[in-house]
């Protein structure tokens, strides 16, 4: 083991050597070292601040005042997919709830939002899904299966 790490050796071109300057006018950045001829930023000592831009009008004014807090009051559901649902189907659970899902160890828990159904996935058997949410794609496909998609109501004064 030891032997191979003395081996390790970095890949060739990814250590790059600084150019050394002020070594003379024949090294190419000898004399102003590349710095050019007088003024602030040929000084020792200067450092740029990157968000000033002179008298110009910065560009974080001239930008719009944009919303930054928007997830505030974003409603966010925990997700199950048709394919899923077919699962449940397939080991004889045909009325499917929320309870059903954190039961059977789909959700640890479940968004404040509740659940949304969505349509990834086909679903051949006839199944009862309640759920807060779904998508035209899986309400479709469970209803054409001869299944039902029951929408349950969260209080949002509760879930708030």
């Amino acid at each position: 083991m030891a032997e191979t790490l003395k081996k390790l050796r970095s890949a060739k071109g990814a250590i790059k050597v600084g150019e050394r300057v002020g070594r003379g006018i024949s090294s190419g950045s000898g004399k102003t070292s590349g710095r050019g001829h007088r003024g602030q930023k040929c000084r020792s000592g200067y450092s740029r601040q990157p968000w000033r831009e002179g008298g110009q009008t910065p560009l974080y004014r001239r930008l719009p005042k944009r919303q930054t807090n928007t997830r505030v009051n974003r409603k966010e559901f925990s997700e199950v997919n048709l394919a899923d649902l077919q699962v449940f189907a397939d080991n004889g659970i045909t009325d499917i709830d929320v309870i059903t899902l954190v039961e059977h160890g789909k959700f640890k828990t479940i968004s404040k939002w509740g659940v949304k159904v969505l349509g990834n996935g086909e679903i051949t058997t006839a199944i009862t899904v309640r759920a807060e949410r779904f998508s035209a794609a899986a309400k479709e496909a469970i209803e054409k299966a001869g299944g039902k998609a029951l929408i349950t109501v969260i209080d949002e004064e509760e879930a708030a």
